[in-house]
This record gives C-alpha cells, sequence and structure tokens, in this order.
C-alpha cells in the first residue's frame, strides 16, 4: 500500500475518532455508540495497512494477543483500549514517510470546527445548556458547559482540538499560533471553570511562547529518556496518596479527591483483575482509576505503553516533551490517559519525532 494511501486511512481514522468524541460528549450520541464506532474503524483501517504491507513482527503480535488476553479475563471490552494504543504505536513506527503533517492539519480542521459548531449552537439556541453551581475552596463557582454535557468535558474535547493544533509543525508563527491558543483557552475557562486542561494549555503555551521556534531543538538522549518515565513518576506519586498522609488543605484544593481515593482502596483493596464496583466510581485520577478499577494487570500495560510511545525517540524535540507531559499531567486529574481523540495526535507527534531523529547530528541540541 502507498504511503500516501495510508495517510488518508490515518486521517479517515482520525477525524472519527475525534468527531465521536465531540458527538458523544455533546450528548448528540451514547457514549458505548461513540466508543464502539471509534473501536471498529481504528481497528479495522490499522488491520488494514498492517495486512496490506505484511508488517507483523512476532513481538507485535505478543503483545496484541496479550492485550485481548487481559480484555478477556477481566470481561471488559472497554479495555480493548489497551489494544488500539499498541496497535497504532506499531503502524506508525513501521510506515515511514506517512505525512504526519497533513493528518494533524486535516485533524485540527475537522475536531476544531465540530467543536465550535457545538459551542456556538449552545451560544445562539440555549442547546445543552449543563450548568452547574459547585462550591469550590471559599465560595461557589458557577460553570457552564458550552453545550456539552458536563464543563470538564468540554475543556477536555477544548484540550483534544489543542493538541491536534499545536502538535502540527509550523516554519512559522509559531509564536503567534500559541498567543491565539492560549487566549481561547482563557475564554473558554472563564465559562466553563475547569482547571486541569487549561493550566496545562496554558503553560503549554507560556513556554511554547517564550521559546519560539527554538521548541524545535533537540535534548540529549539522557533527558529523553527521563521524559519517558515521568508516566512512572506520577503513577508512583498518585500511588503515594494512598498510602501516606496528605495535607488537608491540598486535599481542599483538589475538592476532597483524595480522601475518596483513600476510601476506596480501604474498600475495595487492590487486585489484578478489575473491580467492578469501582468501575462506574468518581476518579478524577487516570493512574489510580487503572489501577484500582481495571487492576494491575492492566495498570502495567497502560504504563509500558505511555513510556514505550516516545522511547524510540534517540534525543527529543522541546516540542515532543511538552505536548507528552500535557497529556500524562492530564491524567494526574482526569481520567483520559485512555481517550483516543488525546492519544492520537501525542502519538504521530512523537512517532514523526522518532523518524526525523534517526539523523540527529545536524540538529541543534541542548544539554
Amino acid at each position: 500500500m502507498k504511503v500516501t494511501t495510508i495517510t488518508k486511512l490515518i486521517i479517515m481514522m482520525s477525524v472519527v475518532v475525534s468527531v465521536m468524541a465531540i458527538l458523544s460528549g455533546a450528548g448528540l450520541i451514547s457514549n458505548s455508540l461513540s466508543s464502539a464506532i471509534q473501536a471498529v474503524v481504528s481497528m479495522l483501517v490499522m488491520l488494514t495497512i498492517l495486512f496490506s504491507n505484511n508488517k507483523f513482527s512476532y513481538s507485535f503480535i505478543f503483545l496484541f494477543l496479550l492485550s485481548l488476553f487481559i480484555c478477556l479475563i477481566n470481561g471488559a471490552m472497554y479495555m480493548i483500549s489497551g489494544t488500539l494504543m499498541i496497535t497504532f504505536i506499531y503502524v506508525l513506527h513501521t510506515t515511514v514517510g506517512i505525512d504526519s503533517n497533513k493528518i494533524l492539519k486535516w485533524l485540527a480542521i475537522i475536531s476544531g470546527v465540530t467543536f465550535g459548531l457545538i459551542v456556538l449552537a449552545n451560544l445562539l439556541t440555549g442547546r445543552g445548556a449543563n450548568n452547574f453551581e459547585m462550591w469550590r475552596g471559599n465560595g461557589y463557582v458557577f460553570r457552564k458547559s458550552l453545550g456539552f454535557t458536563h464543563p470538564n468535558v468540554a475543556m477536555q474535547l477544548w484540550l483534544a482540538v489543542v493538541l491536534d493544533f499545536c502538535a502540527i509543525k509550523r516554519a512559522k508563527f509559531e509564536r503567534v499560533a500559541n498567543l491565539a491558543v492560549g487566549i481561547l483557552t482563557y475564554i473558554i475557562y472563564t465559562q466553563t471553570q475547569s482547571r486541569t486542561s487549561t493550566y496545562v494549555i496554558l503553560l503549554y503555551c507560556l513556554i511554547a511562547f517564550i521559546l519560539g521556534n527554538k521548541i524545535y531543538l533537540r535534548v540529549n538522549a539522557t533527558v529523553s529518556k527521563l521524559v519517558c518515565l515521568i508516566p512512572i513518576a506520577l503513577f508512583v506519586l498518585s500511588l503515594c496518596t494512598l498510602f501516606y498522609q496528605y495535607s488537608p488543605l491540598l486535599n481542599n484544593m483538589l475538592s476532597g479527591r483524595l480522601a475518596l481515593y483513600k476510601q476506596f482502596y480501604s474498600m475495595y483493596g487492590i487486585h489484578l483483575l478489575k473491580t467492578p464496583q469501582l468501575e462506574s466510581a468518581m476518579f478524577d485520577n487516570g493512574y489510580l482509576q487503572a489501577l484500582l478499577a481495571k487492576g494491575m494487570i492492566f495498570t502495567i500495560q497502560l504504563l509500558y505503553i505511555l513510556v514505550m510511545m516516545g522511547w524510540k525517540i534517540k534525543k527529543m524535540r522541546i516540542k515532543d516533551i511538552l505536548i507528552f507531559t500535557m497529556y500524562v499531567l492530564l491524567g494526574f486529574t482526569e481520567t483520559s490517559l485512555q481517550h483516543f481523540e488525546l492519544f492520537i495526535p501525542v502519538a504521530i507527534l512523537l512517532a514523526s519525532s522518532a523518524w526525523q531523529g534517526k539523523d540527529v547530528q545536524v540538529q541543534p541540541e541542548l544539554s
């Protein structure tokens, strides 16, 4: 299969995933239908690419079957997310030459327009006006969903659009693009009052604005490997909240989440397989949700995927580090790590960096 055809197939798959996530987030289709469409379309596209080019290695087949086995022994088909993530990373790394920038541009345009239409319909007609009043800190905050089912959902889907847009490589206007993203993000935040996604986006925009085109400089190999281990560090930090005493002030800042996690742990503990009682529990930490609700086996698989996403990059660009860190940091206060609409642009960016980084001796390097 030609590389141009593969690029078109990945564009189609990525757009379907993004649009389904936005429609589901707006309550226009059910979460189960959205997830089923995303999984079926993604798997069909990826297996078509692999079969057409006969790109199967023993290690991939082993990991693929192992991830399916994890789904089966847990009796939980939603865990197919691990299989999709493994397969997508493998497809990207075995089909060098894919036009990653073209994929990201189409993805940014379609997802941005779809998100904008939902917000516009809400502003003009009041459709999907799921507004909330909640106690936070020392007073009440008023939150608007902007046409989505929850303010946090709106902000997380906006983050997906931002990841698509920020992952695009630009020869010019890097500072202008990041300034525009920062301004739009703050405007949306004034309505949703959703903090985590806002903080990670604004932090990225601030650093990227300061650096400008220097964001494409590459760091040394040691730093690159350490960056890949950030998910492990965040997992360990999350785990510490279960076993060590935390500050009441910190718990209050996190809206009582730390106390809730301790309660889940004391009631149900940690198991190899899923804990059915926690499958629908309210988690705001993707690492603990994986461990407590889905089990140790699934958690090990997830951490392996997150670490290996960028492991083949000999020397990461600063942009790779920032966007990867945005994604894994969000998982610390949101159950977002397996959202394919967030995963896709990050995986594409890191894969394209790995292709380009095979000859990095001519690239500027930071110590």
